[in-house]
């Protein structure tokens, strides 16, 4: 799969680029039914709480990848070839996230930038994004993403000190983006694709619906644009061999979640843990 020119233009407009249809029902048939058969994937689906209003969200993450289903679709051509079209450059794998918002209890993720963090890891520039493949219905009931349409052209918004560090944008600030942006609704059926910028605003509802809403979250960043804290050793470049589109498809993977190591995040020394626990930002510097 390869974006077109025009794919590539509305990107860069409107902050975001949406593909229905990203991955057949075939190819992610195996990872819903290894999370049927345990929902708690081993023990690593963990509930983190972020946000002001104190979300409840079950998160599984990676930062490294096998050769099973969830490191082979880290490494799928038509991802990372769409977001070097986008970026402009080559990219290496920063990090990844199942994310699921359970049915009547997950709160809301209020208006954020994902580049106001990755700005703190270290990276320089916003030549970063995410890839998102929709598991599961995401609609308003369930508590699908909201994206400020051109928000992204803003440039990184500064986070603020409260008492939540995911609430981070000053609210006059909010109020006015608000006002300025345009408020989409991204309902996703399962398979479907897309590729935000890490500047664009976005935030998501609380799920009403009766069924968990599941998403995989994919981040690049450009190779030149490694964190340059000491701190990042997780978020460094690695080395990354792409796999062939087909690769689901025909099986080219062993098992499901066999060899990609996953974050433990009950434990605050994986290297992994700190992009899901923030106790507290950094002084902007």
């Amino acid at each position: 799969m390869t974006l077109a020119p025009d794919d590539i233009a509305r990107y860069h407009r409107d902050g975001y680029l949406l593909l229905p249809g990203f991955f057949s029902n075939s190819e992610l048939a195996p990872l819903r039914q290894a999370i049927n058969e345990d929902p708690g994937i081993g023990g690593r689906l963990a509930t983190i709480h972020d946000g002001s209003e104190r979300t409840q969200h079950d998160y599984l993450g990676w930062v490294r990848h096998g050769d099973d289903w969830l490191g082979t679709a880290t490494r799928l051509a038509r991802i990372v070839n769409g977001a070097e079209a986008l970026i402009g450059e080559p990219v290496y794998h920063y990090h990844s996230k199942i994310v699921q918002k359970p049915a009547g209890r997950s709160g809301r993720v209020v208006w954020h930038q994902d580049f106001g963090g990755w700005y703190q890891d270290g990276c320089l520039k916003p030549d970063m994004l995410t890839c998102i493949v929709a598991l599961t219905g995401a609609t308003e009931e369930s508590g699908c993403l909201h994206i400020l349409k051109g928000s992204h052209h803003m440039g990184r918004v500064d986070r603020i000190r409260d008492d939540h560090a995911y609430s981070n944008i000053h609210p006059l600030r909010a109020r006015a983006m608000l006002e300025r942006f345009e408020d989409v609704a991204i309902e996703l059926e399962p398979g479907d694709g897309l590729f935000f910028h890490c500047n664009t605003v976005h935030a998501s509802g609380d799920n009403r619906a009766p069924w968990n809403r599941i998403l995989l979250e994919f981040s690049y960043n450009a190779i030149s644009n490694a964190p340059v804290f000491p701190d990042q050793k997780h978020h460094a470049f690695k080395t990354m061999t792409t796999a062939p589109d087909d690769s689901l498809e025909q099986g080219a993977y062993d098992g499901v979640f066999s060899s990609t190591p996953l974050i433990d995040l009950e434990d605050p020394g994986d290297e992994g843990y700190t992009i899901f626990v923030r106790d507290s930002f950094p002084d902007l510097s």
